[in-house]
């Protein structure tokens, strides 16, 4: 097993009384990509967050590297946090809203321990370009900017920490349509040089040659488990069914 091997059996995530992802199993390695998939409430990101110790009430077993970290304590997570970057669904929730977007970025470097980047620097330019985004927004304030915008200074983010493991909540779903594809397409770019990715996204039409495989949540639970071209071409679970007859057809 890789040491950057990112791996979950029977995981339980609790949200007060309530438990929302109950006894599942999953491993990501570099260079992996799996989607998890589901209806609204199904639990999807509350397993990202638990997945970088940001949800307290986890059981079952989660090891990085080999090693336990249900259970341990904060230090014990730091490799973790800092070879598996998280990027939010909801932008406003991970991004300063006073700091232009330059220092965002510069503050997940130094966060895990890199170089920093100044606000013209060129590796900084060529990252926003990447992912879209003009470098002249650099010396702006995530208020400032689009939605679609903001979600691309927080993916930009998450890269910038040059992570072997990224989660990506819903990364497109403010995006249009020629956006989202670029990402989609950057995405496998990542994943051809050795980024392990975990995708949530309730579009089936992005996975097919973006991840190998993928898992359906329902009401917290794993029904569907299944390659991606198998799940597209035949969906087993009411649930697989219903979000494979979401995805728009031309007439």
């Amino acid at each position: 097993m890789s040491r950057e091997t990112l791996s979950v059996r029977g995981l339980t995530v609790a949200l007060g009384t309530r438990t929302v992802i109950r006894d599942l199993d999953l491993e990501l390695r570099r260079g992996d990509a799996i989607a998890v998939v589901g209806p609204s409430g199904a639990g999807k990101s509350a397993l990202l967050r638990a997945l970088v110790g940001l949800e307290p009430g986890i059981s079952g077993s989660l090891r990085f590297g080999g090693r336990e970290l249900v259970g341990a304590p904060t230090e014990a997570w730091r490799p973790l946090r800092r070879r598996v970057q998280l990027c939010w669904q909801d932008p406003l929730a991970a991004l300063h809203p006073q700091l232009p977007v330059a220092a965002l970025i510069d503050e997940a470097r130094l966060l895990t321990g890199l170089p920093r980047w100044h606000a013209e620097a060129p590796e900084l330019h060529a990252l926003l370009r990447r992912v879209a985004l003009d470098p002249a927004l650099a010396r702006r304030s995530p208020g400032s900017l689009s939605g679609g915008q903001r979600q691309r200074v927080a993916l930009a983010r998450a890269l910038a920490a040059e992570p072997a493991i990224l989660l990506a909540d819903e990364i497109t779903s403010a995006l249009d349509r020629p956006v989202a594809w670029a990402l989609i397409d950057l995405l496998r770019e990542l994943r051809g040089d050795g980024l392990g990715l975990l995708m949530v996204t309730h579009d089936l039409s992005l996975l097919p040659g973006t991840v190998d495989q993928v898992l359906v949540l329902a009401a917290g639970e794993v029904v569907e488990r299944s390659p991606v071209r198998e799940l597209i071409a035949a969906p087993q679970h009411p649930v697989s069914r219903a979000l494979r007859a979401a995805v728009p057809r031309l007439p």
